[in-house]
């Protein structure tokens, strides 16, 4: 039985998850420049460590309207950097480690090219993002 290690979290749309490998680090997000005429999922740029790093918001990214707010508004926001980008990903909540087994995983269906696959939690689902989708049409 094959497991996988993810990093998982919370948007207003439900829980998601990327793999471990693929996170650097999270930090708080403190201050966000905004970039006019960006991409609604493409809310700005953050400093994390002195690095500028464009942030892509997960809920709009995924087309969960409810995520539309201000990136400061309705409490703290979480940035996850993403190893070998120059990106971060906003999230509201990150809830922590899962190993995940392969055989809980489903593929997502066809068309939802943001997300890889699917895992089934009682009567909701924690969806698997693509990381490479995510931040291709987060960003253009």
């Amino acid at each position: 039985m094959s497991e996988t290690r993810f990093l998982t979290f919370r948007t207003r749309g439900g829980r998601c998850a990327i793999p471990l490998d693929r996170v650097r680090e999270a930090a708080r997000l403190r201050v966000l420049a905004p970039l006019p005429g960006a991409p609604p999922a493409y809310r700005g740029v953050a400093l994390v460590r002195g690095e500028p790093l464009g942030v892509v918001d997960v809920g709009i990214a995924l087309g969960d309207e409810s995520s539309a707010r201000p990136p400061d508004g309705d409490g703290p926001r979480m940035l996850i950097v993403v190893e070998g980008e120059p990106h971060a990903l906003l999230v509201d909540a990150i809830d922590g480690f899962e190993l995940i087994p392969e055989e809980r995983q489903t593929p997502a269906p066809p068309g939802t090219g943001r997300v890889a696959g699917l895992v089934a939690e009682g009567d909701r689902t924690l969806r698997i993002l693509d990381l490479g989708q995510l931040l291709a049409r987060g960003t253009t």
